[in-house]
């Protein structure tokens, strides 16, 4: 089979699996914008606040992904059937951890970003509901890493669609009294989320436990794997944190500029999620067969895959970045009717699709060194430039100029900084030598 072949073939349905689940948050977002900015901003920001969680369920996707492909490499069968073993009693665990975490730990966040009043309000009732869909999050994220690292993304797919159909009737039912279901309003459509993620988790559940798949399904745990999991996630998580810290940030500092600005802010965000999704489930498969070629001992085919993956996402995001920008009015009109909110999202969206340049190199080489388990140099590049190039100028921007322009301006460059540097690093090989 071809190398481009491969590639497509298992990056495709991993676009569709990613389009799906922004589909979810999307959904939430337009029917949630029925209710006013104030609404969009209080869900908003339980979104980025809850982007902390995903940050931490790495150790159990990111991290048990790098040893799973290598063993699958290797044909070791059994032995990655006890890194998911370990992983998903972790899971199950951590999951009670984690909903008393994400009960306290909102409210101080809320408190620090001055966020009050509707806002305020909104906030508390889209997020407490939300604490029921930790365990199914971290069990969904186990068993798709599972069947990932297989090279089998069409399952994942499949499951992704049911999650999004099944979110988008009950965002529509439960939120705006639809099918003749109960009108609930914000509160509807938090548990139109927590239903559609548990109807999958079931779903991965009997996957694993039914045998359909090549590993062997246990229930025991090993604290050796689950330390060498997160010994190669915690980087990530730590890249992951700070970029949802830093995100919180500027919604605090954009929440000063007024809800309108964070509104148009947020919602050009969600419709270019969409865009990035095939340049992320691309770099996906570049994870994966990295990790794969490098248990095989194939480098110079791991290399030829990543670079393959860098000059298709640019491609793809060239072509993606022309189309948001043609149907940049069209796409801002579905979510407001106001002439200055309508102008924001148009600048924003403007914005966003030219960020898409850089990024397709970003995401491209920085999961394929993730892939390889050199999560903590790609720590340490985004520690450095997040910082430097997003969150200094960010909030100089805001506080000192008074503009949301330079918020943007700094998006763009913090991304190109990112990219050079991933690549560059990617370049020395030394990817190649490292032990996980």
């Amino acid at each position: 089979m071809s190398k481009f072949k491969v590639i497509l073939e298992l990056a495709w349905p991993i676009v569709v699996n990613l389009i799906m689940y922004t589909m979810v948050s999307f959904t939430d977002l337009y029917v949630v914008s029925k209710f006013g900015a104030d609404a969009i901003s209080g869900v908003g920001v339980v979104q980025n606040v809850w982007g902390l969680l995903f940050a931490l369920t790495l150790v159990f996707s990111s991290g048990g992904q790098v040893m799973i492909t290598r063993y699958v490499g290797q044909k070791s069968y059994k032995k990655a059937s006890l890194v998911i073993s370990s992983l998903f009693v972790a899971a199950i665990v951590s999951s009670l951890l984690f909903i008393g975490l994400f009960a306290f730990i909102p409210k101080i966040i809320l408190w620090f970003m001055g966020v009050n009043g509707k806002v305020l309000e909104y906030a508390i009732e889209f997020g407490y509901i939300l604490l029921l869909d930790i365990p199914f999050i971290l069990i969904n994220s186990v068993i798709d890493t599972a069947l990932h690292s297989y090279s089998n993304s069409k399952t994942p797919m499949f499951l992704a669609i049911v999650a999004a159909v099944l979110n988008v009737v009950l965002d529509f039912g439960l939120g705006l009294g639809y099918f003749g279901m109960p009108n609930i309003g914000v509160f509807g459509v938090a548990l139109a989320t927590v239903i559609s993620y548990g109807v999958v988790a079931i779903l991965h559940l009997y996957l694993y436990f039914g045998k359909k798949m090549p590993y062997i399904p246990l229930l025991r745990f090993r604290k050796k794997i689950f330390k060498r999991a997160f010994k190669v996630a915690y980087p990530e998580i730590g890249s992951r944190l700070l970029a949802n810290m830093s995100h919180l940030i500027f919604t605090s500092a954009i929440l000063t500029l007024g809800s309108l600005y964070y509104a148009a802010f947020n919602i050009a965000i969600q419709i270019m999620a969409i865009g990035y999704m095939p340049a992320i489930a691309f770099a996906n498969a570049g994870a994966i067969l990295i990790g794969q070629e490098i248990g095989a001992k194939r480098f110079d085919m791991a290399k030829s895959y990543i670079d393959t993956i860098a000059k298709l996402n640019f491609i793809l995001m060239l072509l993606l970045a022309l189309l948001f920008i043609v149907f940049r009015v069209k796409l801002a009109i579905l979510f407001s009717s106001e002439s200055k909110s309508i102008d924001l999202i148009v600048e924003s969206i403007v914005a966003f699709a030219i960020i898409h340049l850089p990024f397709a190199f970003d995401v491209t080489y920085t999961f394929g060194l993730n892939g390889a388990g050199m999560t903590k140099k790609t720590f340490k590049i985004n520690i450095v430039t997040t910082w430097l190039f997003k969150i200094v100028p960010s909030l100089y921007g805001i506080y000192i100029l008074g503009s949301y322009e330079w918020v943007l301006a700094a998006f763009f460059m913090q991304f190109t900084a990112v990219a050079y540097l991933m690549h560059q690093e990617f370049a020395k090989g030394e990817w190649r030598f490292l032990k996980v």
